[in-house]
């Protein structure tokens, strides 16, 4: 491997101490390996979030079957192995109780609402940045880290990443302007082929381990097959009724759907049909045409703002997945956390309950909440 020595006409910077979050993954590692570079002391932090536990890491044994990038014990070890061969401190701290408590059961809770939820965002605001932080804390360092690809600024600001293919800025929304303002992306400039071009130089552990899965705690069996295994009632049959009110199939239980699926339905009609809603009131699932998922508003709450004043600007741009392009929009009838009217500019595809409408001026983050 090549030799991760500091250039001789670099010095380790007084008083700059970054604490990073190392997933085991190849942007964490590459981002724990820049900041050594640019001469910051440095130490990695992994945690135990689900499906493992310290002796299966230390024993770098993968038993549990999981495979997820976040979440296995194997990958608690390549951040280990990783840490060692960029010659910096590693530990773990095990967030499972944590995990499960503010990701795991609102999650399975959203779905039997009908609602679908973002674990990655909920794990970002009440999990993986606040323990970082206050491990920092504890400790006495200046910074945190992780591998996102975004920016954060002094003012403090965040800001989309240079690289928009992989930009997460839509999943950082919920973060707050303090924590912003400890908070470093040494891989907010850099583009994905490049980080993995340097880690396969560098021979870093994990230079060819694949993307990690959106939902990191969930296995080959899918969702689906996650929440039946914890939710019993969640797989109850019910009626599918078109937008008339009338009954045309039977459903198999409500969490086996999203608003604006079109496969899977399992009915034969003269146009595709796709799901509108859920009831989870009557366990009803409606579908209907195309025209009827196409959205022009939709009502946000518990908004987050990230720019320092009351006031939100009424022409943004939105996004309410993480891989669509913000789109223009109005905001109005701002009161408090909620934007009752959010108007989409054109018609956008299934804005669903439970998904987050994240802001953007430009390329700045200004806030966002949770589309209810």
């Amino acid at each position: 491997m090549t030799s991760q020595r500091l250039p001789a006409d670099q010095k380790l910077r007084t008083g700059q101490k970054v604490l990073i979050g190392m997933s085991g993954g190849v942007d964490s590692s590459v981002a724990a390996y820049l900041l050594k570079q640019q001469g910051y002391y440095t130490e990695g932090l992994s945690f135990i979030l689900w499906g493992s536990d310290v002796d299966k890491a230390v024993d770098n044994d993968n038993r549990d079957g999981t495979t997820n990038t976040c979440c296995c014990a194997a990958s608690l070890n390549d951040a280990g192995a990783t840490a060692a061969a960029i010659g910096i401190k590693h530990n773990l701290a095990d967030v499972r109780l944590e995990f499960m408590q503010r990701v795991i059961e609102p999650f399975i809770e959203s779905y039997g609402k009908g609602i679908t939820p973002n674990p990655c965002v909920l794990c970002n605001q009440h999990v993986k940045f606040p323990y970082l932080l206050s491990e920092a804390n504890s400790r006495g360092f200046d910074y945190i880290a992780t591998g996102h690809y975004a920016v954060a600024t002094s003012q403090p600001a965040l800001m989309t990443a240079t690289d928009t293919t992989k930009d997460q800025s839509y999943f950082l929304y919920v973060l707050s302007l303090d924590l912003l303002s400890r908070l470093k992306f040494p891989l907010g400039r850099w583009t994905k082929p490049r980080v993995r071009e340097l880690a396969e130089e560098l021979d870093l552990p994990c230079h060819k381990k694949p993307e990690s899965q959106d939902i990191c705690f969930v296995d080959n069996s899918g969702y689906r097959g996650f929440l039946s295994g914890y939710y019993g009632d969640i797989r109850a049959t019910g009626a599918i009724v078109d937008v008339d009110g009338k009954t045309i199939g039977t459903h198999r239980g409500l969490f086996a759907y999203t608003v604006g699926q079109r496969r899977g339905i399992g009915i034969a009609a003269r146009y595709p049909l796709y799901v509108i809603d859920m009831d989870t009131t009557t366990n009803t699932l409606i579908v209907g045409p195309k025209d009827f998922i196409l959205k022009t508003q939709f009502t946000v709450d518990n908004i987050n703002r990230l720019i320092p004043t009351t006031d939100l600007p009424k022409s943004v741009m939105v996004k309410f997945r993480s891989t669509m392009p913000s789109v223009p929009a109005s905001m109005e009838d701002v009161e408090g956390s909620t934007a009752k009217n959010v108007i989409l500019h054109t018609p956008q595809w299934a804005p669903a309950r439970g998904q987050s409408a994240v802001f953007y001026l430009g390329n700045r983050v200004i806030g966002g909440g949770v589309i209810v």
